[in-house]
């Protein structure tokens, strides 16, 4: 019998399928539907994917909290991209109130998480809270 974490992974592999289209042409409603069905069975990969999904409006009306709400919950489960894609929302304010304090720590987390691209983020967000130093 499988767990309830196995059926989430099996619906978050059928969804990278037909979210990619791989040997037939792209199913993205479907692909949502089984994304958000292991995201609630609490898989991180899906969480990730669904956020992601809703920060670009990509086969669902783009929605910038809902995609707060999916990053935030994979990324507390240490997924190292939905930490840099939530560090990025509050770098940016969106989805929330801008906060390049907490954007910082979501990249941090990420960039001891394995992600090389929020070492970069870091810096440039603190350069833009502290100014860059070249005046207008």
């Amino acid at each position: 019998m499988l767990s309830a974490l196995d059926k989430a992974r099996i619906d978050y592999l059928r969804g990278q399928y037909l979210e990619r289209g791989e040997g037939r042409p792209a199913d993205l409603p479907a692909a949502v539907r089984l994304y958000r069905r292991a995201a609630m069975r609490g898989l991180p990969e899906a969480q990730h994917a669904l956020g992601f999904l809703y920060a670009i409006g990509y086969g669902v009306a783009r929605n910038e909290a809902m995609a707060v709400a999916w990053l935030k919950a994979a990324a507390k489960q240490d997924h190292a991209s939905a930490q840099h894609n939530l560090g990025v929302m509050y770098a940016e304010g969106r989805g929330v109130e801008q906060d390049e304090r907490t954007a910082i720590y979501w990249f941090y987390r990420a960039a001891l998480n394995g992600n090389e691209v929020s070492k970069d983020w870091i810096s440039t967000t603190r350069e833009h809270m502290c100014g860059d130093g070249s005046s207008d």
